[in-house]
């Protein structure tokens, strides 16, 4: 049997055959590569990339792009955070290094418009309008079990607003406050007992990727609403479901409970937990972004080499990116 595979293999080494063909790559030009979201937070960073086509070895200095940024028509002042490297140049820590930036706060209702050139690369613009921030928003949690080895439970995050038209998108993005106190005694010499209390504060990113089953609005909504993989969700207003005039939407998640370490006279620790949740109307340009770039990475699909073969949504003319504007509301709630 064992020769009777050698033959085989041998045979088919002989019939063998290879083809060589030439692949004939079309000749490009490189283009600006632009993220800017106005709206989203009180300064607005302009991030600049170049998008190289095959064979380009462009270099690319962020600094020496020109940017022009108008908010109604009005032109603004164009900050640049250097590389954090630099420790001779001002900057804020806030803002992304080798990034454009402005710090006047964008409205609702506000247009604003973007041109970026650089040397070597075609100029690109784009124009955006800061949709309304949610209405009557409110935010709660649902808990739906509990672990009391882990002291977490499976939950839902439930947003209601007011919006029954069918033409709005909206995104989320959530957070994790941990509040720890610590309160140690000891004894003065006059019996007083003395406390030595610390107290600390952080925020965690509440990253929507990895729950269970992350859209509980229903099977409908299952399909209709998506996630980035960066903690932001984001739907259209017509799929959410429509409850006594009111708009609901249902996240479902993992949370953690507070938790008491120690409760003596000598030691008093505990951890107290609730979660922010940031809702944002977004404009349609940018809910296109976020799907067509969703569908490009579809982990599912790419496995197998079949993502899907739709470009990239970009309003930049003439180049790639986005100026989306978007606007939000913040909201907080503490676990049951």
């Amino acid at each position: 049997m064992r020769r009777t595979i050698y033959v085989i293999c041998t045979l088919l080494a002989l019939i063998s055959c290879e083809i060589r063909f030439d692949l004939e790559i079309p000749e490009e030009d490189s283009k600006l590569f632009v993220f800017c979201l106005p709206g989203s937070w009180d300064s607005t960073a302009v991030i600049i990339d170049i998008a190289r086509f095959a064979g380009d070895d462009i270099s690319l200095d962020i600094s020496k792009a020109d940017i022009d940024i108008c908010i109604n028509g009005e032109r603004q002042e164009v900050h640049f955070q250097p590389d954090y490297k630099l420790a001779y140049m001002p900057y804020d820590h806030s803002i992304p290094e080798d990034t454009y930036y402005i710090t006047r706060k964008i409205l609702p209702g506000d247009e604003v418009s973007l041109s970026v050139s650089y040397p070597g690369l075609e100029s690109v613009s784009a124009v955006t309008k800061v949709p309304d921030a949610p209405i009557d928003a409110d935010f709660r949690i649902e808990s739906l079990s509990y672990d009391k080895n882990e002291f977490s439970s499976k939950a839902n995050f439930i947003f209601e607003y007011t919006d029954l038209s069918d033409d709005t998108y909206y995104a989320a993005v959530f957070r994790e406050r941990q509040y720890k106190f610590n309160a140690t005694g000891y004894i003065e010499n006059n019996g007083e007992v003395i406390r030595d209390t610390t107290e600390t504060v952080w925020w965690e990113p509440k990253n929507m990727s990895h729950v269970y089953d992350p859209f509980q609005s229903g099977q409908e909504f299952n399909y209709t609403s998506f996630n980035n993989n960066n903690g932001l969700v984001f739907w259209k207003n017509s799929d959410a479901l429509d409850k006594d005039g009111r708009k609901t939407v249902f996240f479902g998640t993992y949370i953690k409970h507070d938790v008491i370490y120690n409760d003596s006279e000598w030691w008093h620790e505990y951890l107290d937990l609730s979660y922010e949740a940031t809702i944002y109307r977004i404009s349609e340009e940018l809910y296109r972004y976020y799907y067509t770039n969703l569908l490009l990475h579809e982990k599912g699909l790419n496995y197998w080499g079949l993502s899907r073969g739709n470009a990239s949504f970009s309003n930049i003319k003439n180049g790639f990116g986005i100026l989306g504007g978007m606007a939000g509301t913040v909201l907080t709630a503490d676990v049951d």
